[in-house]
């Protein structure tokens, strides 16, 4: 049995407008019909551009904000039935990274007190048996225990975000939301974070939900990777399977615009180019909701039926009527990913 099952999960918001924010008939449908599941043990990353519904998806799964509609099974429990004492418990066992190293942190909390929170809620162990905890969790991030007196503003983004890493490992959880941890981060730092991710899981025997947009960032920690569009699933599959022939023509263009450290190949290179924007979620496109900027697009049936995500691959699925594989080339594969190939984690992050 998978440790998360997200089921058909639905959020809209409502729109409000006006001195008194009266709401309005209209919805923002930020996730739409999204199902999918996170075995134990295992990285899923969860990529798409900016207000995909990425991120109020992994929000919804820890109830930081309340599903519209749907099931989310967490170790066999109905998360979103939980109150008081059981909701309490499933906190504890699920945490977060969130995106932003600065907003994150409190500014007028000691880093000893920001990451010994969790434990006094919980009430876990003694004063002292805090601090200690602490200390050991400062030093597994790569941070000097003695700086636990520290406020946040002494510390860069990536020491922040290593913070905030070691407050989401307190609770020992089983499951960590990571909401784009290292989008805020310099690239040279993205590289060393991603790897401390890395080496912690197989550490702690920790599941990563990876929340992302940066492809290679992607492609380095997940094994499954689940590829949004306008509040839906357009494509699943295996890190391998995807990046070698993605199959739906949306993941096709973001991979064609990966750049390569190459200006030779760079220039050889095909580019898909979607025309137009993305249509707004309050008003959707009917039928597949990629048709309007989709390069293969056909007329009415595009238009008028919804895909079903369907296997089209062994081990990828995708939620288009004419999917077909769109080859990659070699130098876009996992050989110039983060962490590996020539000059190591330093040398590949200056290729992300």
């Amino acid at each position: 049995m998978a440790l998360l099952e997200v089921r058909n999960l639905v959020k809209h918001f409502p729109v409000e407008q006006g001195v008194l924010m009266s709401r309005v008939g209209a919805h923002v449908k930020a996730v739409d019909d999204v199902s999918f599941t996170v075995e134990s043990g295992e990285t899923v990353g969860l990529v798409g551009e900016s207000g995909c519904g990425k991120s109020t998806t992994g929000r919804c799964i820890i109830r930081l904000i309340e599903a519209t509609s749907g099931e989310i099974a967490f170790d066999g429990q109905d998360v979103l039935t939980l109150r008081g004492k059981a909701l309490k418990e499933f906190r504890r066992q699920v945490q977060i990274i969130f995106q932003d190293p600065y907003a994150s942190l409190n500014p007028r909390m000691t880093i000893g007190e920001i990451v010994s929170e969790p434990l006094k809620v919980h009430g876990v162990g003694t004063s002292g048996e805090q601090r200690k905890r602490v200390q050991e969790l400062l030093d597994v991030v790569g941070l000097n225990p003695e700086h636990i007196n520290r406020y946040p503003h002494e510390f860069s983004g990536g020491q922040r975000q290593r913070i905030g890493i070691a407050r989401a490992l307190a609770l020992q959880p089983k499951l960590i939301v990571c909401d784009e941890p290292v989008s805020a981060l310099d690239v040279s730092i993205q590289a060393q974070v991603v790897n401390l991710l890395d080496d912690l899981q197989d550490q702690f025997g920790l599941t990563y939900l990876f929340i992302a947009h940066d492809l290679s960032v992607i492609r380095h920690i997940s094994d499954r990777i689940v590829v949004m569009y306008l509040g839906k699933i357009v494509e699943t599959g295996g890190w391998k399977e995807l990046y070698d022939a993605p199959q739906h023509p949306y993941t096709q263009s973001l991979l064609s615009a990966v750049p390569v450290p190459d200006p030779e190949k760079q220039r050889a290179r095909e580019r898909i180019i979607l025309e137009g924007d993305v249509p707004s979620p309050i008003d959707p496109p009917t039928g597949c909701r990629f048709h309007t900027r989709c390069p293969i697009a056909q007329f009415p049936i595009c238009a008028e039926q919804d895909p079903e995500l369907r296997e089209v691959a062994p081990g990828q699925r995708a939620a288009c009527h004419f999917a077909k594989p769109f080859p990659i080339p070699p130098e876009l594969r996992r050989s110039t990913v983060i962490g590996e190939g020539e000059g190591g984690a330093e040398g590949a992050a200056e290729a992300v």
